[in-house]
C-alpha cells in the first residue's frame, strides 16, 4: 500500500498518509498509520488503541512507507525561523543530512494582502542539517549560494576552490558534500563540523 500525497503543488497542503513508523525523541518505536498534518504535527494510530500526536521536536523521524523523515532545527525561511520541522530525508554525507524541506508541513504562517494565512506558499527547498546546530536553507541564487557553501565548506581547499569558481553549484550538492566528509575523513584535525 502506497504513501497518500494529496496537493503537494499547490498553495494548500494536505495531509500525507500511510502506514509507517516512528522513532521517538527517546528511542522507542511506533508503528500503525502515520498522518503529517499541515500543522506540524504527525498523528500515529496503532492497530490497537487511541492515535498519538507529536510534535517535531518530539520525534527523531519516521517512515512513510518508503519516505524517511527526520527532523531539522532553527530553519530561517525568507520569512520567518521556524524552531523544529520534519522533512523529507535525501541523503547524508559525513556531518551533513540534505532534506527536502516543505514549509506547508510546519504550522506556520505567512501575510498575505494584509491577512496571516496557514501554509506558506513559498515551494519546498533544500535544507541541510548539520550534526549539532541549525539548519541551513541552501540558496539558489549564484553569490549567496558561494557565500553560504563556503562558510559550511570553505575549509576544503578543493571545495573553495570549485565553489568560489563556480564550477560547483546547489544542483551539485550531493558531490560536494560527499566530497567534504571523505576531506573530514582525510582531515579530522581541520574539520569543523
Amino acid at each position: 500500500m502506497n504513501p497518500v500525497y494529496h496537493n503537494m503543488g499547490g498553495r494548500t497542503a494536505r495531509a500525507l498518509s500511510g502506514p509507517g513508523a516512528c522513532q521517538l525523541a527517546d528511542g522507542r518505536w511506533q508503528s500503525g498509520k502515520l498522518r503529517l498534518e499541515p500543522s506540524g504535527h504527525l498523528r500515529i494510530q496503532p492497530a490497537e488503541g487511541e492515535s498519538n500526536v507529536y510534535q517535531a521536536g518530539e520525534v527523531q523521524g519516521f517512515t512513510l512507507k518508503t519516505d524517511t523523515f527526520g527532523v531539522v532545527r532553527n530553519v530561517h525561511t525568507p520569512s520567518q525561523r521556524i524552531g523544529a520541522a520534519f522533512a523529507q530525508k535525501l541523503y547524508r554525507y559525513g556531518q551533513f543530512t540534505a532534506y527536502k524541506f516543505d514549509p506547508r508541513y510546519t504550522g506556520a504562517t505567512e501575510t498575505f494582502l494584509g491577512m496571516e494565512t496557514a501554509n506558506p506558499s513559498y515551494a519546498m527547498d533544500l535544507v541541510l542539517q548539520p550534526a549539532t546546530g541549525d539548519a541551513v536553507l541552501v540558496p539558489t541564487g549564484r553569490n549567496a549560494f558561494t557565500q553560504t557553501m563556503l562558510r559550511l565548506v570553505g575549509n576544503c581547499p578543493e571545495l573553495a576552490t570549485q565553489i568560489t569558481k563556480g564550477k560547483l553549484g546547489r544542483q551539485h550538492m550531493r558531490q560536494i558534500l560527499q566530497t567534504y566528509a571523505r576531506w573530514q575523513q582525510a582531515n579530522p584535525q581541520s574539520a569543523t563540523n
